[in-house]
């Protein structure tokens, strides 16, 4: 991206108007933002009308521009940059916090945003205050007034609006920066007001037809949980498989409905609560059976069905043949991040001695292994210890957070 620092050189004539100016406006040639740069000297620039000056604006790469044609580039980046901020729904705005104050000045997009008139442009702290919709008031500016009495250098707050223009409501995501004098008082906010409302609607549609997904997801495995149940009564010497079966449905059923919670919440699931959620049947009667311990680790939704087939068959063999199937017998899960890596490691201890090691690998163990290996591209090591069986289960971070 080519940068030209623009220089001023000449006289002034106009000396009851002028002011000091104690940096180079620096552009880049790529967008429409401008800002400030310290220079190595001061000068002084006329505020107001440029008649009377007598000087060009000399570029580094040698080519010089009159003030007014300078000016007129000027305010034409300006327009871009409105332009911008009206397409995007961006409405800028400055708070003055010096001594407790809030002095406000909007700009023109900010005002759009809010359906204000052009005279609100300095309106007061409290006709903000009044716009929030009463159900976000209190959270919104106790956590204002958190930040910036505070020692936070920025704002960040999602809330809805009432406008005043039409009364219709609006959800707006405010972020900012809060600059501070050398003894961390606050002095002045800069930030912008965006228009999210588009994504928040999207958001809820979202929600509602996860929620309605759940409600038919959960009716259809109950159906075929029924269904090899009726079957298996007049089957009976499948009976022990069709119990295996609905279990694993069952699991199925609580990973489905774990995911879809989720669906409109943005913020990752974490992988020890994942489990804990998950074994939680197994701890019940105030004992804790299966204990989940280790770092914070990020699982996405894609990954959390094939997590929970994985710990259903894990418990479903300890209360079977492990751990689980003795008073005293535990169970203790590990979550480590290593690099790139992820590391589960499931460890059962009190229950019965194990003599070796399986001669077969039963249809869970393969149910296992295969959703290690196709959804979470994963590793599985089992330790057929005296103690009790050690699995460990290797994976990508970035496969798991998916």
């Amino acid at each position: 991206m080519r940068r030209s620092r623009v220089f001023v050189y000449g006289k002034l004539r106009a000396p009851n108007h002028s002011r000091r100016l104690e940096g180079l406006r620096e552009r880049s040639s790529v967008g429409s933002a401008s800002r400030l740069s310290v220079a190595d000297r001061k000068k002084t620039v006329a505020n107001g009308n440029s008649d009377g000056y007598r000087g060009e604006y000399q570029f580094e790469q040698g080519r010089k521009l009159p003030l007014d044609e300078a000016l007129r580039q000027l305010r034409s980046r300006e327009a871009e940059l409105a332009r911008v901020q009206r397409i995007g729904q961006i409405g800028g705005l400055e708070v003055d916090l010096r001594e407790g104050a809030f002095r406000n000045k909007r700009s023109p997009e900010y005002l759009a945003v809010h359906g204000l008139p052009p005279e609100a442009a300095d309106e007061t702290h409290e006709a903000w205050v009044a716009r929030i919709h009463p159900e976000d008031r209190e959270r919104v500016v106790s956590h204002f007034h958190r930040s910036v009495f505070g020692s936070d250098s920025e704002y960040e707050a999602e809330y809805r609006i009432i406008r005043p223009a039409d009364g219709e409501l609006r959800w707006i995501l405010a972020k900012a920066e809060i600059q501070r004098d050398d003894a961390g008082k606050p002095m002045k906010l800069i930030g912008a007001h965006i228009d999210i409302t588009a994504r928040r609607t999207a958001e809820e549609q979202r929600e509602l037809i996860a929620r309605e997904l759940q409600h038919r997801i959960g009716n259809i495995f109950t159906v075929i949980g029924s269904l090899i149940s009726m079957a298996a009564r007049e089957e009976p010497a499948a009976a022990d498989f069709a119990q295996e079966i609905v279990g694993r449905i069952s699991a199925l059923s609580r990973a489905h409905s774990i995911v879809l919670k989720k669906v409109g919440d943005h913020a990752p699931d974490i992988l020890s609560e994942l489990i804990g959620r998950l074994v939680a049947p197994y701890n019940g009667g105030g004992k804790s059976r299966i204990e989940v311990h280790g770092d914070k680790v990020e699982v996405g939704q894609s990954s959390s069905t094939a997590i929970a087939l994985v710990f259903h068959e894990l418990a479903t063999n300890a209360v079977k043949h492990g751990a689980l199937s003795t008073n005293a017998g535990k169970v203790r899960v590990t979550v480590r991040a290593a690099g790139e890596r992820v590391l589960l490691r499931w460890e059962e201890q009190g229950g019965p001695t194990i003599v070796s090691n399986p001669q077969r690998q039963g249809f869970g163990s393969l149910l296992v292994d295969r959703a290690a290996k196709s959804q979470l591209g994963a590793r599985m090591e089992f330790d057929w210890r005296a103690s009790g069986l050690v699995a460990e289960i290797e994976m990508a971070a970035a496969k798991l957070a998916a």
